[in-house]
């Protein structure tokens, strides 16, 4: 999902992903998990941000059709497979 808004960059899955925090490590709301090295969040900000509506469950069944561990834990970065 991408809304363009003039003069700004596109809103992605993964803005919306992190409007929660990640009940994993904590990070606040606005801030990847991850901070060296390529983004990432923790899938169970992924699971948390479904569960209050901000993305879809079809975001999350297409995010993690490509993972090869489903934990909490797990680091998805960027939103990519």
């Amino acid at each position: 999902m991408s809304v363009v808004i003039p003069d700004r960059q596109p809103v992605t899955t993964v803005d919306f992903v992190r409007l929660a925090n990640c009940p994993h490590c904590w990070q606040r709301a606005g801030k990847p998990c991850t901070v060296a090295g390529s983004l990432g969040d923790h899938l169970a900000r992924w699971l948390r941000a479904e569960r209050r509506g901000l993305i879809g469950y079809e975001d999350l069944v297409t995010l993690m059709a490509g993972l090869d561990i489903i934990a909490g834990h797990v680091i998805v970065r960027s939103g990519a497979r």
